[in-house]
């Protein structure tokens, strides 16, 4: 085999480590996003229920205040009946009386359903809150080990890239430009075997000259259809 082969066999071992890593971090910040997502569709239950609560509040306040200013005017109506003169006008203010008494009743009414229905909503916000706090309880112990497991990844990945560093700079350095580009393209082994007569990737035929050169270890070589750079299987050569 070709001695900047085996160099790069070894750079190509460096990259999976460093590459487990990567998927190992990928991985875990998928969980904490998990974790995250779910607080923050909880978080998004909190504020809708308490805006509504909001709202049903101001609902339920005006509605009093309009109650407050009927009965008010109720008042006047009664004080003006005891001032009026004659049965036309008396007749006429207790119409007013009757009228007002009705729309009132149906006010009162309606206040009693806003104040139910802000006591329905006051529990759901509670309810929310609360669901909130136990999901934020719950997460604590599954959030620190997930930053555990964080953290020992990301050592370990620089070491890992360190180790892969100083393999990296074995590697002459135009063979190692065409590497780097192969297996940005790839993200996954770009050295392959020769298996039989053909590519170890893409299963393509590899011509008897080249192979031989493979197997020779005289030339470094490439398969033409997917270009990932061959070696000599089983330690052939």
């Amino acid at each position: 085999m070709h001695p900047d082969l085996e160099k790069l066999l070894d750079l190509q071992a460096k990259d999976l480590t460093l590459l487990g890593t990567d998927h190992r971090l990928q991985a875990i910040a998928e969980e904490i996003g998990e974790l995250d997502g779910a607080l923050d569709r909880t978080r998004v239950e909190v504020e809708t229920a308490r805006k509504l609560l909001i709202e049903g509040t101001q609902k339920r306040e005006e509605l009093e205040r309009v109650i407050e200013a009927q009965r008010a005017v109720q008042e006047k109506r009664r004080t003006r009946i005891e001032q009026v003169k004659t049965a036309r006008e008396v007749q006429a203010l207790m119409t007013e009386l009757d009228q007002a008494r009705s729309v009132l009743a149906r006010q009162e009414s309606d206040w009693v359903k806003s104040a139910e229905h802000t006591q329905q909503l006051e529990a759901a916000v509670a309810g929310a809150e609360e669901r909130l706090t136990a999901m934020e309880t719950d997460q604590g112990g599954e959030r620190s080990r997930l930053e555990e497991a964080k953290k020992g990844a990301e050592a370990e990945r620089d070491v890992a890239r360190q180790i892969r560093e100083e393999s990296a700079a074995t590697v002459e350095r135009s063979l190692r430009m065409r590497y780097d580009r192969l297996w940005l393209s790839r993200t996954t082994t770009v050295v392959v075997p020769l298996r039989g007569d053909a590519c170890g990737a893409c299963y393509t035929a590899v011509p008897r000259n080249r192979r031989s050169q493979i197997r020779a270890g005289t030339h470094i070589e490439g398969c033409e259809a997917c270009g990932v750079i061959l070696y000599p299987a089983n330690g052939e050569g």
